[in-house]
């Protein structure tokens, strides 16, 4: 966030000298997309999150995780074959399940859930479930999909 802020305080400031002491055109035309990203990345960002959270979808069924978002795109991943990174937020009042190696040391998946996901297109982002406000039920049914067909037989 500190970075964006910096970006869209100097693309402002950019502009507005820009436009009050110069008579170039060429400069004030210049500065419009780094102001427009600049406000991108403090404001817009967090509209497209709500947006995309709004359009979401998960579901998890005995052995695959899936995420539809609106009509254009699901992606699944099998749910015991790999690893799972469980993230509680700070009150505890919601989960964010990411299926599936980090790779980099967890890079490729850094702009998931920012609404800056369009700088790590092409790097193959993995399936996640964000912000499930239903904490104790989503990981209950975690459990028993990783253990697996039989486990609750055997536990009762």
């Amino acid at each position: 966030m500190p970075f964006s802020i910096l970006w869209g305080g100097f693309a402002v400031v950019w502009e507005a000298l820009a436009i009050t002491r110069t008579q170039s055109p060429l400069f004030i035309i210049w500065g419009i997309p780094f102001v427009l990203v600049g406000l991108y990345s403090i404001f817009g960002r967090f509209i497209v999150k709500k947006g995309r959270k709004i359009a979401t979808a998960y579901g998890l069924t005995d052995n695959r995780a899936i995420v539809c978002t609106g009509n254009r795109s699901v992606a699944d991943t099998p749910v015991r074959a790999l690893p799972t990174k469980v993230d509680k937020s700070r009150d505890g009042q919601h989960v964010s399940v990411t299926f599936g190696y980090q790779g980099a040391m967890g890079l490729f998946g850094m702009y998931q859930n920012t609404g800056l996901d369009l700088l790590s297109l092409g790097l193959g982002q993995n399936v996640a479930f964000f912000d499930v406000p239903d904490t104790a039920g989503l990981l209950m049914a975690l459990d028993q999909v990783q253990a697996g067909p039989g486990a609750t037989e055997a536990s009762t």
